[in-house]
């Protein structure tokens, strides 16, 4: 069992590994763009659907496809930077699991630039206790 510093040091979920083949049939250069409409929605902006599936359309991703990609990239994308991965070891990993070094590439640039106003934005939505030091 390998275990990755993305998924908080332990193994890749099932679901992740499938979908991480449904990424790789879209070129590197969309991939990027479909981070890009991920990353909006991460910070509660509108990610614009018309757009994400002409991204999609020439790998003739059905209706689940988009959905499955975009859970996947949000999943990685949030949760790299909830365990504060660094692109370099977040792009090893990824290649790792199959994805494709051009697709790693596009993904941890969008990732790179993003990572500490995620990594902010991610604390502002997390639980927290309203009293000091008592919980």
């Amino acid at each position: 069992m390998r275990l990755f510093r993305f998924c908080g040091d332990l193994d890749c979920p099932d679901w992740v590994l499938a979908e991480i083949s449904t990424l790789a049939r879209i070129s590197s250069v969309k991939m990027k763009l479909l981070c890009v409409q991920v990353i909006r929605d991460l910070f509660d902006e509108d990610i614009d659907y018309d757009k994400v599936s002409k991204l999609t359309s020439d790998a003739k991703f059905e209706t689940g496809d988009i959905k499955a990609s975009v859970a996947v990239l949000s999943f990685i994308l949030s949760s790299a930077a909830k365990h504060d991965v660094d692109s370099e070891s977040l792009s090893s990993e990824l290649q790792q699991l199959g994805l494709p070094k051009e697709h790693t590439t596009g993904l941890c640039k969008s990732y790179e630039d993003k990572h500490s106003a995620l990594q902010e934005k991610l604390k502002q939505s997390s639980l927290r206790c309203k009293y000091q030091g008592a919980c």
